[in-house]
């Protein structure tokens, strides 16, 4: 591919690029340019695929000043969770599973939205979760920090969709995450069962739906179940 095709492309910025369902997304590379930025990643690069490691947000809005000129896809995917129950939470942990699922978006969607209303053109699609909405014991930080982030993608089509930004939620079932492995292979079961296909998902699946709201003007402020009918 040429440089000028190669700086033609949408680029695609996944925070949160070091994740197993992050590092599929290079698949999307033949056309897109995907670059990823992580706090838990050593610098490497996946085939054309870059990733980056960033301790604060300057390297990411380094790397917005660069692209200013194209259209941007915002793809958030970083999340952590520490299951203990209420009673045994700290408000610590509470808090840094909210800022890990949900606040420290904010600072970098505010970098994105400049470049974007410039383009009149943009996306931010919201790697989220379907326990935003079907929590379970232990879930307290994880299932807030996952809802604040659903509201907070409406609020944004609400606000920016008139010029041209979607803004999407994926309310992702069970896929084989770091977290979903950690879990005993009983509950692994349990909640197994509790999805129609008894199954966990593949990563396609997400993709497809990511390059279909890429594509789609008409679809903002939705919440879009990838979950295999989870209950």
């Amino acid at each position: 591919m040429s440089k000028n095709n190669l700086q033609s492309k949408t680029q695609i910025l996944i925070i949160g690029g070091a994740s197993k369902i992050a590092r599929e997304a290079f698949k999307l590379n033949d056309e897109y340019e995907v670059t990823g930025f992580s706090k838990f990643s050593k610098v490497k690069k996946i085939k054309e695929y870059k990733l980056f490691k960033y301790k604060n947000i300057s390297l990411i809005k380094n790397h917005m000043d660069k692209i200013k000129n194209k259209k941007i896809v915002l793809i958030l995917m970083q999340a952590t969770s520490s299951s203990n129950i209420i009673i045994n939470k700290t408000s610590k942990e509470l808090l840094n599973d909210i800022n890990s699922n949900f606040l420290n978006f904010h600072d970098i969607i505010k970098l994105a939205l400049p470049h974007m209303l410039k383009q009149n053109w943009g996306r931010i699609i919201f790697c989220g979760s379907s326990r935003a909405l079907k929590t379970d014991v232990g879930l307290a930080g994880y299932s807030s920090g996952k809802y604040a982030s659903l509201g907070y993608c409406k609020t944004l089509s609400k606000e920016y969709a008139r010029y041209g930004i979607t803004s999407n939620y994926l309310s992702l079932g069970l896929f084989d995450t770091p977290l979903y492995l950690s879990l005993s292979k009983k509950i692994q079961k349990d909640l197994l069962n509790n999805t129609d296909t008894r199954t966990i998902g593949d990563y396609s699946s997400i993709l497809n739906a990511v390059n279909f709201l890429i594509k789609s003007n008409y679809v903002t402020g939705s919440i879009i179940p990838i979950d295999g009918g989870f209950n």
